[in-house]
């Protein structure tokens, strides 16, 4: 089993190069971006690569496409619940494109006349987590060749090397857990707050250390750090949850974001009188607001 990956320009490259937002200069804007014919082939002819050494590709462009459509760009996450939840455009694509890995890829060209070398860096981040699995740099010779063909020269001497760095990180996910985090908070109708006592299995204790039991039951491993507590907000990080869940009707197994792995709370909540809305940001982070239910 391979990641699912998706190629995109690398963050401070669209912002050094101009492809950013008309209203925010520091926010690249990857449509944009691919306008540009060069950054067009670039990203097309790494995601063949990548798909050549078996990895299931999303595409770019259509990953765009599917935001334009989507109904929750109405939902405006970038200003919700008193500007807490914070969804970049990153985050969004990858929640739409349900990607494993992003390849971020920048390049440099210098003239030699009527011939170019290219310098290319390719990056590869865990799109949960947003944390760089490794990467590599190669540059072609000078060359009028263009510049898919300069990607292919340049990119060959570490391909296999940055291949294997992401597969050995995926085969850890596989094992260990995807990595994620999820706050919860308490909605102005809640009956209860963080520090409300409530009685599970016969034992009193606070609503806190009710999640904290549900968590280390679900988790791989046990594996959590609850990272913030106070009474209206509850914080955990380093959470592993595993790659695949069940579906429902039927029970068959499916891919799971943050948001998948923390839906079935609400039945263990419901007990105590409590509902949950859950709000995703990207796949590796999720808010859940808890209410009278």
């Amino acid at each position: 089993m391979k990641p699912i990956i998706m190629v995109v320009p690398e963050k401070a490259w669209c912002i050094n190069h101009g492809f950013t937002r008309d209203d925010d200069p520091n926010s690249p804007d990857y449509e944009k971006a691919l306008r540009d014919d060069d950054v067009l082939n670039v990203i097309t002819k790494m995601g063949a690569i990548m798909q050549e050494r078996g990895y299931p590709l999303k595409n770019l462009s259509s990953a765009l496409d599917e935001l334009k459509n989507e109904e929750a760009m109405d939902m405006a996450l970038v200003s919700k619940n008193d500007g807490e939840i914070m969804e970049n455009d990153l985050d969004k694509l990858t929640r739409v494109a349900q990607a494993d890995i992003l390849v971020n890829i920048a390049f440099t060209r210098t003239n030699y006349g009527p011939r170019d070398m290219i310098e290319f860096r390719v990056t590869s981040i865990d799109a949960a987590t947003n944390k760089q699995i490794g990467g590599e740099t190669g540059h072609s010779s000078a060359s009028g060749a263009p510049i898919t063909s300069l990607l292919n020269e340049s990119v060959l001497g570490f391909i296999d090397q940055f291949s294997s760095s992401i597969l050995r990180y995926f085969d850890d996910v596989i094992t260990n857990g995807r990595e994620g985090s999820v706050v919860f908070k308490i909605a102005q109708d809640c009956p209860l707050n963080f520090e409300s006592e409530i009685t599970l299995n016969g034992e009193t204790g606070e609503l806190n250390e009710a999640i904290d039991y549900w968590m280390n039951e679900k988790t791989i491993n046990g594996a959590f750090t609850q990272n913030g507590k106070t009474r209206t907000r509850l914080s955990y990080e380093q959470v592993r949850f595993p790659l695949f869940g069940k579906g429902k009707f039927g029970g068959k197994q499916k891919a799971i974001n943050m948001e998948g792995f923390i839906k079935p709370i609400t039945t263990f909540l419901s007990q105590f009188g409590l509902s949950v809305a859950t709000t995703p940001v990207g796949i590796g982070k999720v808010y859940v607001v808890l209410g009278k239910k």
